[in-house]
């Protein structure tokens, strides 16, 4: 028997969205609204053109916002006036790039915007469940633990891996000074390097491959050798949906955490990902050129899934291969303009929820 993702669960359900105008909010919420959840969100506005926040439509009903998560006065009659029973946070600042371009911003997204979250939690009395969005760069990679588990030691060698690490341990700080005799069940979610169609984020494999391909550049890749736990956003939106399911039900209570890795049976390298994605997306007409990377990243991070597995039944459903297949599709059919973002991605989750259940 497969993984379950239930539908009705969300039909009508109250749902809050932070990061709603990102990539991955972008999806989870198109997702959410299929269900029939009453969702609310806010983010920043999206800063690449095109963006699939604003392709997508989510916001035909206004009930989405270009807010930052560190304005608390908003995010207070945001919560008190909704009244969610379910928060998804994803609000980051989510680029290691950028986090040395600027650490400071960097550090007061990801930690001081979750403790603005944490703060109006405490103060809510309607929230039922919240899942906090973290990173799979929240380990240690320090002591050369090349496949990691949820009660590994946090850590950080660079501002954004440290500013994840701090929101596990502020989130773990939080439940146990604050809400242990709440009826409200949290989770710190952590998931691999995602990919998918409708990313245009700057720094980022599969969009700097997009953009160069579409504008006849060379792909350029810093980092060829590094290995990720690769995987297709649907995987990770399918564990932060079961695990929120789960809270609100009573099967999960008080503070847990899970990782939603890829079971991956070998080794996808950076340059791997780009051949097999150029390919698949363009053809053979390509060119790879190798420079020297600007700034330093993990070279090899790998996350053990099995608690994710034996607690929630949840599993990694396409593995790399179909991940690049079904990303490739995407961008192929968005640049040949006949069909609507919102069209392909619902026939992406539609795909997703047949492959589960076979």
């Amino acid at each position: 028997m497969g993984m379950k993702i239930n539908s009705d669960a969300y039909k009508g359900l109250k749902v809050l969205v932070t990061g709603a105008t990102g990539f991955k909010g972008s999806w989870l919420i198109h997702w959410l609204k299929l269900m029939g959840a009453e969702v609310r969100g806010f983010g920043l506005s999206p800063e690449s053109d095109p963006n699939l926040y604003e392709s997508l439509k989510n916001n035909v009903s206004g009930d989405l916002q270009i807010k930052n998560i560190l304005d608390r006065e908003y995010l207070h009659e945001l919560m008190s006036g909704f009244k969610p029973v379910l928060v998804f946070h994803l609000a980051a600042q989510p680029l290691v790039s950028v986090s040395y371009e600027d650490p400071r911003d960097t550090h007061m997204t990801n930690i001081f915007g979750l403790i603005n979250l944490l703060e109006e939690l405490r103060v809510s009395d309607s929230v039922r469940a919240a899942a906090i969005i973290t990173s799979d760069k929240c380990y240690s990679t320090e002591y050369g633990k090349r496949k990691f588990k949820e009660d590994d030691p946090m850590g950080g060698m660079d501002p954004y891996s440290a500013s994840k690490a701090c929101a596990e341990i502020i989130t773990k700080s939080y439940y146990n000074s604050f809400f242990r005799e709440k009826p409200a069940a949290f989770a710190t979610l952590r998931a691999g390097n995602i990919i998918g169609g409708g990313d245009w984020s700057r720094d980022r494999l599969i969009p700097d491959i997009v953009r160069s391909l579409t504008s006849g550049r060379k792909i350029v890749l810093r980092n060829p050798d590094s290995v990720r736990p690769w995987q297709h956003v649907l995987d990770a939106l399918s564990g932060y949906l079961i695990t929120a399911e789960m809270m609100m039900t009573g099967k999960l209570s008080g503070l847990n955490s899970f990782n939603f890795g890829p079971s991956l049976k070998t080794d996808y390298t950076v340059l791997k990902i780009a051949e097999d994605f150029a390919g698949k997306f363009f053809g053979d007409k390509f060119e790879i050129e190798l420079r020297k990377p600007d700034f330093a990243e993990t070279d090899y991070l790998r996350l053990d899934s099995s608690k994710s597995s034996d607690v929630l039944g949840w599993k990694s459903c396409w593995d790399t291969g179909k991940s690049l297949e079904k990303t490739a599709d995407w961008y192929k059919r968005f640049y040949g303009g006949k069909e609507t973002s919102s069209d392909i991605c619902t026939e992406q989750i539609e795909d997703y929820l047949n492959d589960i259940n076979i």
